[in-house]
């Protein structure tokens, strides 16, 4: 008798209404056959009657049968499963159930037959189903169709409910009160309408028994039918899944802190994203300290002060706050969040003493509270540690939520602010480094615009990388000699700190060739020199690019260029601007702006531009190599004709003059100036030669190469390919001069409001190789107004041509505002994207123009007598202008300047005074040789007048200019002397 297997029979209780019955005596002889056992088994009475029962069975079954007659005679019955073999040999497995049927002492067997394919399952006898049920770990319970309960388990009782008795005939919104009965009820209901159950219905309340702690249940429910399928009621289970969905909350809280927290790289704003996720999810009242050094950028010191860095509750407002946000936050000595703060280690309290006071001390108003008023009951103190350093505190407050913090949220809040404090820490370090960045960058460009009388100027700049603040592009504005001004823009390739610290050495070296008085031209020369040589050197250059460091007849002295830090003409190559034709530019400026072609300006006293000296038509052939206007060393090396020593060679302008100030000594007229050497008269000017216009200098070869590759870091390489625009103003006589380098011609806002572009030349960028730079002059009207700029104002994105991008700029200019300031910010705000592709500056400078009164000049004789008349018509001025407590000082200025012209010049003499921020004294001559300044011996009889201008003067200097040179000095008007 083999029993089948795999079969699901616990799914159906045996029904013995369903069961064939037969009667079998104590030796297994058939002695009872029914109806319902023909029916089943095919055999009539007549036939089965005195059948042995193993008869009946197959053979595996036949074989168990002295087996079961013992566990029955032991047991009193049986039941399982059995293959009979019905008459003609097919099988049939059966459900079996033997049961005891004595008589009166004799021994029967009743035996129920039951086709496993027929009968609902397994015997389930009414005890067993109520163990199923109440021993069952889940909760059971069946209501009515008015949804009354009939019938509830024990274990429903665990999940917070009333005992069974109690439940009976009660709504679910009457047994659990806090739980949402409404939507439970709904549930109960769609079921008994569809007959379809509902599968892990989840709800989440607060169950009787456990009014201050949330639970969260899996419901399902089935309808249950009559025998005609009427609904009777609904049966639903209960499971309890608060740990799981506990769980799914601590996952979903960590998430979700992962997506909100650490967005920006703002400290304050990383510690109030912080107290915003973790509100109402975890906390009530949430407070986050940081060390005052952190939200710095600086590293962390237990020693500094707490600050509340960001705050949040579930009460609109955080009344429970005792400091705002920004303000420090001061705790009472040992409490415990300067516990946790020095120990790095979490502090719990399940439930806070009602009566104790709040921890903080030194609160604005003098607020004291306990916990109780403040209606704080629960506290999770955990420190922010970040990479083995502590950088503050968060503290968790429960307030409407009654539950107290446990081990789990403890953990949990560790867990939620360990991933904060990294957030926090790379904001500190990104604020580090940013604000280092930001340093570095505002020691680069001007922290302010000089003050001066040639110009109203304003800028703006705004760098692509607004995260880090650092980009390559600058403006810069300088005084020159005579009240001129020098207006620079420029840009390096690239962003960051590379082409910061790369734009800072061209700034330098455009400053340190500027002091020099030379054209645009020469400077953007100079300047390209400057940036191949390093490139070269630093081995990041093109070969062939820039002037040479010893050509025939020529050659640098020193070599420290750019990649010595300043650039200055003292190791800078030849320029390539020796071809330049002086006002050979044109600019397209409309309504009478006009052109100049290097006119003297103000009677003599040369352009703005400051074209060469015409010592270019005296040099002898093959006598032209291009002096360095440097040390005397370097004008030897170059092959001045100096003699060593201090000692003047004949003709040289440093021989005593012989008229001198009233009661002064008698002082040699034309000591060199500071940082020139002493040429003679037939040398060319410094930074000139003889080189024909289309000829590049000796040594100073221009042949194009391969751009450098922008990887190389180096700076020498980041400034290869810069471009810049240099413009020289004047506003004595209104001229204005300029040059380009790779760069955007300036526009020109014209006094009645429209807008040109000047016609400018455009040379190669900086460090690449080309032709010789070019210069344009014009003269502006009052009023006009300049706009410098770099390409980022011109095009953004693909598809946007320069001359789209110049009417978009024109367009913006053309809008008027109230000032000069407000009109750079509404430009570039209207021009600049909201991420802008590359740096912009833009420089706006509005032209003046000196009047009659400010400016004096004379022609001076070539007669020595003339120095007294010099004296007499500057002191006369310096009256009429209230100006006598510097009259000494001028005449003595005066007195050696016109004796130095007189005595070593050739051709006409002028003497200018301009009367502007500073006085200042200027002499022209027709010479082309540049003072030198000289420390005489006490035993020299001579040589002392320049030193003697340069004690008085606030500085003084030499410039060259179509007409000869003009030397000239400045005097501060603050302090008389000075």
């Amino acid at each position: 008798m083999g029993a089948h297997k795999g079969h699901d029979t616990a799914r159906h209780r045996f029904d013995v209404a369903d069961a064939a019955p037969l009667l079998l005596d104590a030796h297994g002889i058939v002695t009872g056959w029914t109806r319902d056992a023909e029916r089943l088994l095919h055999y009539g009475a007549s036939e089965a009657v005195g059948m042995t029962a193993a008869a009946l069975l197959s053979a595996e079954d036949a074989g168990r049968v002295p087996e079961l007659a013992q566990r029955c005679r032991a047991d009193g019955g049986w039941a399982g499963l059995l293959t009979a073999v019905r008459k003609g040999g097919r099988p049939a497995r059966l459900m079996v159930r033997v049961t005891s049927a004595d008589t009166g002492g004799t021994a029967r067997w009743l035996v129920l037959l039951s086709e496993l394919a027929e009968a609902p399952g397994w015997d389930m006898s009414r005890p067993v189903l109520e163990q199923m049920v109440t021993r069952s770990p889940i909760g059971i319970a069946i209501v009515d169709t008015d949804l009354r309960c009939v019938w509830s388990n024990p274990a429903l009782e665990q999940f917070g409910s009333a005992p069974a008795p109690e439940r009976l005939g009660l709504r679910f919104g009457e047994i659990q009160p806090g739980l949402d009965a409404e939507a439970i009820e709904a549930q109960m209901r769609r079921v008994l309408e569809t007959g379809e159950p509902v599968v892990e219905y989840e709800h989440v309340g607060r169950v009787r028994a456990a009014p201050h702690r949330e639970t969260a249940h899996t419901m399902s429910f089935t309808r249950i039918d009559d025998d005609q399928g009427n609904p009777m009621g609904v049966y639903y289970t209960v499971v309890d899944i608060t740990e799981r969905h506990r769980a799914r909350q601590r996952l979903a809280l960590l998430d979700r802190a992962g997506e909100h927290i650490g967005r920006g790289l703002d400290i304050r704003q990383t510690a109030q994203e912080l107290a915003d996720v973790a509100v109402p999810a975890l906390a009530d009242y949430i407070t986050v300290d940081l060390l005052e050094p952190v939200l710095r950028g600086a590293e962390p010191t237990m020693q500094a002060p707490l600050v509340r860095a960001g705050q949040q509750s579930v009460n609109e407002g955080v009344p429970e706050a005792v400091v705002a946000v920004g303000e420090v936050a001061a705790y009472l000595p040992g409490t415990p969040p300067l516990r946790c703060l020095a120990e790095g280690t979490s502090w719990r309290e399940e439930r806070l003493d009602p009566l104790a006071a709040e921890w903080a001390t030194d609160i604005p108003g003098g607020r004291t509270a306990t916990f109780l008023e403040l209606g704080l009951h629960s506290v999770l103190v955990v420190p922010i540690r970040a990479r083995g350093a502590t950088l503050g505190v968060t503290t968790f407050f429960r307030r409407r939520r009654q539950e107290p913090f446990d081990e789990d949220d403890l953990n949990l809040a560790e867990d939620l602010v360990s991933r904060a404090a990294v957030c926090v820490d790379n904001a500190r370090r990104y604020t580090r480094e940013r604000q280092a960045a930001l340093v570095l960058q505002r020691s680069l460009l001007p922290h302010r615009l000089p003050e001066q009388d040639a110009v109203e100027v304003t800028a703006c700049y705004r760098p692509a990388d607004e995260l880090t603040g650092l980009g390559g592009d600058w403006y810069d504005l300088i005084p020159l000699s005579g009240a001129r001004v020098a207006l620079v823009v420029g840009e390096v390739p690239g962003h960051g700190i590379a082409a910061a610290a790369a734009m800072g050495r061209l700034r330098t070296a455009v400053r340190t060739l500027a002091a020099l008085d030379l054209p645009p031209e020469e400077v953007l020369g100079h300047l390209d020199d400057l940036v191949a040589r390093a490139a070269r050197e630093e081995g990041a250059g093109p070969e062939g690019a820039g002037g040479s460091g010893g050509g025939e007849g020529c050659g640098a002295v020193g070599g420290a260029g750019l990649a010595g830090g300043l650039g200055a003409a003292e190791g800078s190559a030849l320029p390539r601007s020796s071809g330049t034709v002086q006002g050979s530019g044109v600019v397209e400026v409309p309504k009478g702006s006009g052109t100049s072609s290097g006119s003297a300006a103000s009677g003599g006293f040369g352009a703005a531009g400051n074209s060469r000296a015409p010592g270019d038509s005296k040099t002898p052939a093959g006598s032209g190599t291009r002096a360095d206007a440097g040390t005397a060393a370097d004008a030897r090396a170059l092959g001045d004709p100096e003699t060593p020593g201090d000692t003047a060679t004949p003709g040289d302008p440093e021989t005593p003059g012989d008229t001198a100030a009233p009661g002064h000594s008698e002082t040699p007229a034309n000591t060199p100036a500071p940082g020139h050497s002493e040429t003679p008269a037939n040398t060319p000017a410094p930074g000139h030669s003889e080189t024909p216009a289309d000829t590049p200098a000796p040594g100073n070869s221009r042949a194009l190469a391969a751009p450098v590759d922008p990887s190389d870091e180096s700076d020498s390489a980041q400034a290869v390919g810069s471009g810049c625009v240099y413009v020289v103003y004047d506003p004595v006589d209104g001229q204005c001069a300029m040059a380009a380098a790779g760069h955007p011609a300036p526009a020109v806002i014209l006094p009645d409001g429209t807008v040109a572009f000047v016609d400018l030349p455009q040379g190669p960028s900086l460090g690449v190789g080309g032709p010789p730079f070019e210069s344009v002059e014009l003269a502006l009207a009052p009023g006009s107004t300049l706009a410098l700029h770099t390409d980022g104002l011109l095009a953004h994105g693909e598809g946007r041509s320069l001359e789209a991008g110049r009417e978009r700029l024109r367009e913006a200019l053309e809008r008027s505002a109230d000032t000069l300031d407000l009109r750079c910010r509404a430009v570039v705000d209207s021009l600049a994207p909201d991420q802008p592709h590359d740096d912009l500056a833009l420089l706006l400078a509005r032209t003046r123009l000196l009047g009659p009164e400010q400016v004096a000049d004379w022609d001076v004789p070539v007669d020595p007598a003339q120095v007294a008349e010099a004296r007499k018509a500057a002191s006369r001025q310096l009256t009429e202008w209230g100006l006598e407590e510097f009259a000494f000082t001028t005449e003595l200025v005066v007195s050696e300047l016109v004796t130095n012209a007189i005595r070593h010049a050739v051709g006409p003499i002028r003497l200018r005074l301009i009367r502007a921020r500073t006085l200042m004294c200027e002499v022209l001559d027709s010479g082309s040789t540049a003072p030198h300044l000289r420390h005489p011996r006490t035993t020299d009889e001579g040589g002392r007048g320049l030193l003697l201008v340069s004690q008085f003067a606030q500085r003084w200097g030499t410039r060259f200019v179509p007409e000869g040179k003009v030397i000239w000095a400045e005097q501060s008007l603050r302090e008389p002397g000075a």
